[in-house]
């Protein structure tokens, strides 16, 4: 197993119990609670454990400092909350903060943290809504601390974008992230998912009607290929996406050398894949984009 815990051991075959299973643990071994589940039938309690690593146990040690008060602590804390499942006292974060804020009262960064988690809590459960309530608040707290990083707020700006457009809210998703690539404050690694989801947002927005759109979709997607052929941040399947979107905008703004060019590179993404259908569904565009340019050319002579 590759985990990096204490020891342990299988013991079956040295246990005097032949008939279960045995695991003999290093002492200091740590676990996690992940569910407590009632039989309804036997009305016994089935108890989920979780090993933990070496990481999870140090950060189980917060525990510790939190109730001494350690700030600095608390507000590493609120940006691991969701992923550590050792803390159980700190597993709710208003009740976190509620302790925390009786400690450190009109402490700002510490209220920042704390509604910057629980924005991310919302977003990882899909309730957007929320979430973008909570980043908004986070982000008007922010225009109240002195020296503010321009980094945190344009990912700020982004975190309530994103959330827009998982409701389709396309108007406030360009908004938003126009914004945050305006702060000119964040890097190539996260300036990428701004330009690609501006590009299908004014893209989506446009609906083949808006002559505009469709040109700042073009320019945002390629955007994205550009800083992906430096960091090579994106997956084929992303990629493969955005070239289709690429030539269906050339396909319409009647430039079908380039359409062709880009289907061209999504059929060599889907076929090193082995993605047939995909690959099928390029070849048939080719072929008529092909069949459109022979008969161009044909009736020009």
């Amino acid at each position: 197993m590759n985990l990096a815990s204490r020891p342990f051991a299988e013991m079956k075959e040295e246990s005097h119990f032949q008939e279960g299973d045995e695991v003999l643990f290093m002492p200091g071994s740590a676990f996690a609670v992940e569910a407590i589940e009632l039989n309804e039938k036997s009305q016994l309690y089935t108890i989920k454990l979780k090993l933990c690593d070496d990481d999870e146990i140090q950060k189980g040690f917060h525990k510790k400092n939190i109730f001494k008060g350690d700030r600095d602590t608390v507000r590493e804390l609120f940006n691991h909350m969701g992923t550590s499942t050792l803390v159980h006292e700190c597993s709710n974060l208003d009740q976190l903060y509620n302790h925390m804020i009786k400690l450190f009262s009109f402490d700002k960064l510490i209220e920042f943290d704390y509604l910057k988690a629980m924005g991310s809590i919302y977003f990882k459960n899909k309730n957007f809504q929320l979430s973008i309530h909570y980043f908004e608040r986070c982000l008007a707290l922010s225009q109240t601390i002195v020296h503010s990083e321009e980094k945190d707020i344009a990912e700020l700006y982004c975190s309530i974008a994103e959330s827009h457009y998982r409701l389709r809210n396309y108007n406030q998703t360009i908004n938003f992230y126009h914004k945050a690539l305006n702060l000119n404050s964040l890097p190539s690694s996260k300036v990428i998912m701004p330009h690609s989801y501006l590009g299908f947002s004014y893209l989506t927005r446009a609906d083949w009607s808006n002559v505009d759109d469709i040109s700042s979709a073009k320019y945002h997607l390629q955007q994205v290929l550009y800083i992906d052929l430096e960091n090579e941040i994106l997956g084929d399947g992303k990629i493969i996406d955005i070239y289709q979107a690429l030539g269906d905008i050339n396909e319409y703004q009647n430039d079908p050398n380039s359409a062709l060019d880009y289907y061209t590179q999504a059929l060599e993404l889907c076929e090193s894949n082995q993605w047939t259908d995909d690959s099928n569904e390029f070849k048939e565009k080719i072929q008529a984009i092909k069949s459109h340019i022979t008969e161009s050319e044909q009736c020009k002579t």
